[in-house]
């Protein structure tokens, strides 16, 4: 069996490379194989194929969700409209607390746009076309530095001038947009902005250019940046799209999670995997991750850990005991708070 390894060089998606190589590094899951033939691999072969199944777990396996539906109908709409608007372009904010999953449901929206394009232009990237920027803003961070995010994105080796104003820098941030055909901005982050000026900049960026901007942030509308002031001119022409926990009172919620749970029941790359504890336990895994899917996806991940952790496992099976231990290191070494028990935990049917 030959697996080969995942190679990645670059650390950040606020580089042109990195961003491409975050949208486009989706490996499948290694073929596979029972837990007997695993052990008989040599030492470099087993190790190779636990990193491809890592790789395929923390990378590829994705749940569908309500609103990537949304945002992708929205966007779409928007990035063929925009163009066609000469003043008050449309944008998106992907607004929620921590621990929700905006900044992956912004990667997926964008590694949607990027292949998008690609089909339609083959030669884009040799072309220079670069149909999204990524940018992160920090802790009260200014227009200006915004701007120069978006410059340095486009022209890594271009050299700005320190004195340079806010104005001739926007002119360069919203040409570098048009001549590069940037369809999509994504703004990760957009809470750390403050004050009324990068709110502005944002609105004339709106104006003068034709890519579509998406804001990603924590409570985006009732924070300082776009829940007041001249902010609320930003939030007034975007759409908002707020991710929330899952309430399994409702049928639609309950369904919902279950559908969550049993994909990643179904697809968990572990030896002679049989699905069903996971399925089985979808209402205790709701009350330990207090119905947040970005929570869920870390427990699974931390289960899968353990598991290959084990050196002296003879299977890889989902039990209610390494379930329980995950759980219970949670709540032991994070901020995620739950009551669930060992005896919360059915088998499997």
């Amino acid at each position: 069996m030959i697996v080969e390894p995942l190679v990645l060089h670059h650390d950040r998606k606020t580089s042109l490379p990195g961003l491409r190589e975050a949208l486009s590094t989706l490996p499948e899951s290694p073929p596979a194989i029972s837990f007997a033939e695993y052990a008989t691999l040599p030492d470099t072969e087993r190790c190779l194929y636990d990193e491809a199944r890592d790789d395929y777990l923390r990378l590829t396996l994705r749940v569908p969700t309500p609103e990537q539906d949304l945002s992708t109908r929205i966007l779409a709409k928007h990035i063929i409209s925009n163009p066609r608007r000469k003043n008050s372009r449309r944008g998106l904010m992907v607004s929620a607390p921590m621990f929700h999953g905006k900044t992956e449901l912004a990667l997926l929206l964008a590694r949607s746009v990027e292949q998008g394009h690609a089909k339609k232009f083959p030669d884009y990237a040799n072309d220079g076309e670069v149909p999204v920027v990524w940018v992160e803003v920090t802790h009260h961070a200014t227009g200006k530095a915004l701007l120069g995010q978006i410059v340095r994105f486009l022209a890594p080796t271009v050299t700005v001038p320190t004195q340079i104003t806010t104005d001739n820098l926007r002119r360069r941030a919203v040409e570098l947009l048009h001549v590069h055909r940037t369809k999509l901005l994504v703004i990760d982050e957009a809470h750390n902005l403050g004050g009324s000026e990068p709110s502005s900049v944002i609105k004339a960026l709106q104006n003068e250019s034709s890519a579509t901007v998406v804001l990603v942030g924590i409570n985006l509308v009732s924070g300082k940046a776009f829940g007041s002031g001249e902010g609320l001119q930003v939030t007034m022409r975007c759409d908002l799209v707020e991710l929330r926990t899952v309430d399994i009172k409702s049928d639609e919620g309950l369904a919902l999670w279950r559908r969550w749970v049993a994909i990643f029941d179904r697809n968990l790359p572990l030896c002679e995997h049989r699905p069903g504890m996971l399925t089985r336990n979808s209402t205790v895994l709701h009350a330990a991750a207090n119905g947040r899917l970005s929570v869920l996806a870390m427990i699974v991940e931390r289960l899968f850990a353990s598991i290959l952790d084990d050196s002296d496992r003879t299977n890889e099976a989902v039990t209610r005991e390494r379930l329980f231990a995950v759980l219970d290191g949670l709540r032991q070494t994070t901020r995620v708070r739950h009551r669930v028990q060992l005896d919360d935990l059915v088998e499997a049917a």
